[in-house]
């Protein structure tokens, strides 16, 4: 199917698809070839203050990409993050430049999450996941409670929403027709053309086994249970593909299992696709920056 027809199906099935893989679409065969020719990266939108240099930022954040990205998508936060923040982008094994590892899994990634913030010398950040991203935040600030300062999700739910046969089914389209599979649903992750086609492009340049590696591990993923034991401030922040309607916040909050949290805040983006951090660069990282520093921030809903 072509993307741009594919893009015309209803936002309902997009929804579907990026709850169910939480952010998670990846990749394509012959994917190793994203190491040398890293997708270009789009022109920041929107316009920040200009910040003032040689400031020694007072805090620390670090960006986790989701399945099928790259640590490239956040290009366009980083410049007005810096002048607040000592930050970090944490890339996936197997994603943009990161040379894959035998048979990855969230739990795995979270540890390598570990590794990436002690040679970094990041002792207690604040932790930024998108989609896939995000679980692997949350596993890594449940398992090292002292370790995260605050932890923002975005797009992410805390547990994998797939009933067994949607799983069986992706299954069998992965392995009929996988090429067809990550262009299908991921040109249907923003409604803005050129976007789509970036995000596309980053997909199908990651590296396939990973993708199914990843993917598989997160079917049995829910961190649910242990929700009520995060000790560090949450905040989730929700596209319009997530959450269509403003006022059906709160249930589907519910349903994707964060009823379970001792508290979070919440803060919805209207008129946008999946990849948040494309489509309204200088809103997120307004919103980033304020809750990175103000725990007790309150958000518009």
């Amino acid at each position: 199917m072509n993307p741009r027809t594919a893009r015309r199906l209803p936002l309902l099935v997009a929804a579907v698809i990026a709850l169910f893989l939480a952010g998670l679409l990846d990749a394509a065969p012959g994917a190793a070839q994203s190491a040398n020719n890293p997708p270009p990266p789009l022109a920041p939108r929107g316009r920040l203050p200009q910040l003032k240099t040689g400031t020694d930022p007072r805090f620390e954040m670090v960006l986790i990409h989701g399945l099928g990205g790259a640590a490239s998508e956040w290009d366009g936060l980083v410049p007005y993050l810096m002048g607040t923040f000592k930050v970090g982008n944490f890339e996936l094994a197997g994603h943009g430049k990161t040379q894959p590892v035998m048979d990855p899994t969230v739990e795995s990634e979270a540890e390598r999450l570990g590794q990436f913030l002690r040679t970094s010398g990041l002792t207690y950040p604040t932790l930024v996941g998108h989609g896939m991203g995000g679980m692997i935040a949350l596993q890594y600030t449940l398992d090292h409670p002292n370790e995260v300062h605050r932890l923002i999700l975005v797009d992410t739910a805390p547990r994998q929403l797939a009933a067994a046969e949607q799983k069986l089914d992706v299954g069998r389209q992965l392995v009929e027709d996988y090429d067809g599979f990550v262009g299908r649903h991921y040109a249907l992750m923003s409604p803005d053309d050129e976007i789509a086609e970036h995000i596309l492009d980053m997909a199908l340049r990651t590296h396939a086994p990973t993708f199914v590696s990843l993917l598989m591990s997160s079917f049995d993923f829910d961190l649910t249970p242990r929700l009520s034991t995060l000790s560090a401030p949450l905040l989730v922040i929700g596209s319009e593909l997530m959450f269509p309607d403003p006022e059906q916040t709160q249930p589907r909050l519910s349903t994707y299992g964060f009823d379970q949290a001792r508290s979070l805040s919440f803060k919805r983006f209207g008129k946008t696709g999946h990849y948040i951090m494309l489509e309204q660069p200088v809103m997120l990282a307004s919103v980033l920056m304020a809750f990175g520093v103000t725990a007790g921030y309150q958000f518009e809903p």
